[in-house]
């Protein structure tokens, strides 16, 4: 645990947030005080970055330049525009480069949240995953459709389970499905369905330690086990396979704390996806554990 000290009375952490009701966020903003902090909520989509040939700053919305000595990224939030998103990123690079902590980093945080890189992260990792095809071709999807028998399509940019929908070959509108998908999407992203007991493991990693794992319950009649979408969260014991699988998830993808969602098959653990802005709600819910204070102490440990 991190031991307070008087310079952390002098520093200025920013927890980058949408939502200020987020309960991980007003955690974060707690955790920061406790240690005599300045705990500064920011929204990426409200700062404006001044660039002169002598000098740069990124200004708050009062155009106040931001002072900080560290951010926590609890959310960037979704935007639709291309430039809008690359703006948000080239912040936190920006903040990086002038050697400002930033945790997660901006690259950990794309690798997590692109479904088909961060399988490719894993595939060179080792770790075990399930059967996935990214096209832009409608017969390619449905020729994998058919050997997959039931497919998953994800967003390749998605969260919170949003715009996830399970296909099977046995229902006789599945084609057009794929179809409708790919026409909206303008790319398709399957991955077989893994038969599961109706729930998934959510596993938190923060530095190279699995601090707690919850099983997240699907509602009746849905695949869909985020807490977000009805799931709800148990308390699941921690093995050592969860724990090195999860902590192997998290350094493929570069990041100092993750949400690991792994899946029970018939043969095994599959991991689904690394989460680099979880939401420590969960696990505090289920298990008593606060992983919110243990991010905080990693960040002032890098501080000082």
């Amino acid at each position: 645990m991190y031991n307070q000290n008087q310079n952390a009375k002098r520093a200025n952490i920013a927890v980058v947030i949408t939502d200020p009701s987020d309960w991980t966020a007003s955690s974060f903003l707690t955790n920061i005080h406790k240690r005599d902090a300045n705990a500064l909520p920011i929204t990426l989509s409200t700062l404006t970055a001044s660039i002169t040939s002598f000098d740069s700053s990124i200004l708050d919305t009062d155009l106040k330049a931001l002072n900080l000595n560290a951010i926590i990224v609890r959310d960037v939030g979704i935007s639709f525009s291309l430039e809008q998103i690359s703006f948000k990123f080239d912040l936190l690079r920006h903040f990086e480069h002038t050697n400002i902590p930033v945790l997660n980093s901006s690259t950990a945080i794309q690798n997590a949240a692109n479904k088909f890189f961060s399988f490719c992260l894993f595939k060179q990792a080792h770790l075990p995953i399930p059967r996935t095809v990214v096209t832009s071709e409608l017969e390619v999807a449905r020729k994998k459709l058919t050997d997959f028998e039931t497919a998953i399509a994800k967003p390749i940019f998605g969260s919170q389970g949003k715009g996830i929908y399970k296909l099977e070959t046995s229902q006789p509108d599945s084609k057009q499905k794929l179809a409708t998908l790919l026409k909206a999407r303008g790319v398709l992203y399957l991955q077989e369905f893994v038969p599961n007991p109706g729930r998934d493991i959510r596993v938190f990693v923060v530095g190279e330690e699995a601090l707690g794992a919850i099983y997240r319950v699907s509602q009746q009649g849905s695949f869909i086990s985020n807490l977000s979408q009805g799931g709800t969260p148990h308390k699941c014991e921690l093995t050592d396979e969860i724990e090195q699988l999860a902590i192997r998830a998290t350094k493929a993808v570069g990041a100092d704390f993750a949400g690991v969602d792994l899946i029970e098959s018939k043969d095994g653990l599959v991991l689904l996806e690394v989460n680099a802005t979880p939401s420590g709600k969960g696990i505090k819910l289920a298990c008593g554990i606060d992983v919110t204070e243990r991010i905080i102490d990693l960040l002032f440990e890098r501080i000082y």
